[in-house]
């Protein structure tokens, strides 16, 4: 294996990126062994704490797996992986209320698009799972933890029609946070119900191949989703 020339200092965080383009590059490779801290103090001229560490940080950015007891294995992240990371930091551009703002609007974007390709392409598969959500979610309009989970796959659906896994991490990292971190409304019962009739719409017109109708469903189901959060956040402002 060909090798990074190391300079004469190095920390934790540098060994971690020589390891981690290493992997990148197919040099080590996943489900191998990362070898032991004896060959990597050898090799980085370091102490057996700075590999550690360099472990630990492989580790938060998905590329170590490392069982309790086991030396460090190489994995390879998914992208939803890849996209913790910049979902808790973002977390702080959208606590704000114009950060949450440019969220909705992106997701409307997003969400639409996903929608006029479903009307397309939605196997018989895909509208038996939405058709079995929203019987969940009929079945728990009271529990709002159960139904806004049910919610959040309802829309996930949606994002694993297009079979692109960029809509899937966007979905998980960004999309589910939103949904699952709205205040409850007041009357989160009458709004769960008219979610849930939303959804058996937006579904009938993916059935029924009628494009407008589901755009202008989905355009309200949101419209109003946010809507209700923004009334929320008036009265905690209060």
């Amino acid at each position: 294996m060909t090798t990074e020339t190391q300079p004469a200092v190095v920390n934790a965080a540098r060994v971690a990126d020589v390891l981690a383009n290493e992997v990148h590059k197919g040099l080590l490779k996943e489900g191998e062994m990362f070898p032991s801290e004896r060959e990597l103090c050898d090799r980085f001229s370091v102490g057996r704490n700075v590999i550690r560490e360099s472990m630990t940080i492989l580790h938060g950015i998905k590329l170590v797996d490392h069982s309790k007891g086991k030396r460090p294995r190489i994995k390879v992240p998914t992208l939803s992986d890849a996209m913790v990371g910049i979902s808790h930091s973002a977390k702080f551009f959208f606590d704000t209320g114009e950060g949450r703002a440019h969220l909705e609007q992106a997701r409307l974007f997003m969400e639409n698009s996903m929608l006029l390709h479903a009307v397309d392409h939605a196997t018989h598969a895909h509208v038996a799972r939405l058709i079995a959500i929203i019987e969940e979610c009929d079945a728990n309009i009271s529990d709002i933890a159960k139904y806004r989970d049910a919610d959040v796959r309802f829309h996930r659906v949606l994002a694993e029609i297009p079979g692109n896994p960029i809509f899937l991490a966007l979905h998980e990292s960004f999309v589910a946070q939103l949904m699952r971190s709205r205040p409850i409304p007041d009357e989160f019962e009458k709004h769960n119900k008219i979610s849930t009739q939303e959804h058996r719409q937006i579904v009938e017109a993916i059935i029924n191949k009628d494009v407008s109708l589901a755009v202008a469903t989905l355009n309200k189901h949101l419209g109003r989703a946010f809507g209700v959060h923004v009334q929320q956040s008036l009265k905690q402002v209060k």
